[in-house]
């Protein structure tokens, strides 16, 4: 469902770097700067602090640099077989301060071992999904105090979308953060938006139709390596959250 076209971990330049492309690119780019840079945004010029964020739609104008010294940053230029928006939860074309709340530069230097490697791109898919749910989903700086245990279910979220065949329960995950599970469902929903279970179905979802691409692997495999015992129970949530049978998604994909 991902794929990246270019991208780049901790690159430097002086402090003359601008870079000015008005029609911007046919994929989406997210570009994490490490220093001071400026930012054109429609009519308005900003000047953001180190550690800020920003998620580019398709073919946004494009026109920021350097602020007063060496430039550094992060960023991903990728593509995705849906739009974005649909996948995950972003909001494009927005500086986001991130600071410390998120280890940003460790979720890039993963990504690109996994794209340098050409490793499977399933991987790069769910560490980008992860990345961008876990920036979109985040308190404003200074707030995450207010929620218990915020950390906790950052790192939790993670690992549900880092390994979506686990064998993944609320008692479980209950039991990894000490939490009772009536309580650990409320804050993961007052925290995200959504229950941990149904980050669980999404991620697992997002695997299977993956999966399910490729003509060698049988539905019951699919299942089996999306985290499900019975073949059964695999094609009736796939049904629920995808409109239809894993088989016809599968038919529909091969003929497009």
């Amino acid at each position: 469902m991902f794929e990246i076209l270019r991208m780049g971990c901790a690159c430097k330049h002086d402090s003359s770097f601008v870079l000015d492309v008005p029609q911007g690119f046919e994929g989406y780019l997210m570009l994490f700067v490490r220093t001071p840079a400026f930012f054109q945004i429609g009519d308005t010029a900003v000047t953001v602090e180190p550690d800020t964020f920003i998620l580019y739609d398709i073919g946004t104008p494009l026109r920021y640099g350097a602020s007063g010294g060496d430039y550094i940053n992060d960023w991903i230029l990728f593509s995705c077989t849906k739009p974005l928006e649909t996948v995950s939860p972003v909001r494009f074309n927005e500086l986001i301060p991130v600071g410390e709340q998120i280890n940003l530069p460790q979720y890039f230097r993963l990504i690109a071992d996994c794209y340098y490697r050409e490793a499977h791109s399933q991987t790069v898919g769910l560490l980008i999904r992860a990345m961008l749910a876990e920036i979109f989903s985040a308190p404003a700086p200074g707030s995450e105090a207010d929620l218990p245990h915020y950390r906790e279910l950052l790192d939790l979220r993670r690992r549900i979308y880092a390994q979506p065949g686990k064998s993944w329960s609320l008692k479980g995950m209950a039991q990894m953060l000490n939490l009772s599970m009536p309580y650990l469902h409320a804050l993961y929903k007052k925290a995200f938006g959504v229950t941990c279970m149904a980050d669980v179905i999404r991620s697992r979802m997002e695997q299977a139709q993956h999966y399910l691409r490729d003509p060698g692997m049988t539905i019951g495999e699919t299942a089996f390596a999306c985290g499900y015992s019975s073949t059964v129970h695999f094609s009736r949530q796939f049904k629920q959250q995808l409109g239809c049978s894993p088989q016809s998604w599968r038919r529909r994909e091969q003929i497009k």
